[in-house]
């Protein structure tokens, strides 16, 4: 059975302002960080991940929680 949550990397792009009076500021910064996603709805779990592992870690989880109990024999 394939894996109902996956991690996913996204982009979050990082905006320096600047004050009234400065000509220059810093240039935009592009840093990833990792969103859980439900591939049955396309949707996101929770607020993300700043490290990789972390994010593999509550995925492993979460598909462990939802996957199919083997059924139980009744003995008798």
């Amino acid at each position: 059975m394939e894996d109902i949550f996956i991690v996913k990397r996204c982009n979050r792009i990082i905006i320096h302002g600047r004050r009234a009076g400065e000509s220059l500021h810093e240039p935009a910064e592009a840093i990833g960080w990792f969103r859980i996603c439900d591939t049955r709805t396309g949707g996101f779990i929770g607020d993300g991940y700043d490290l990789e592992d972390d994010a593999r870690r509550e995925c492993r989880r979460l598909n462990a929680a939802s996957s199919p109990l083997p059924a139980r024999q009744n003995r008798g």
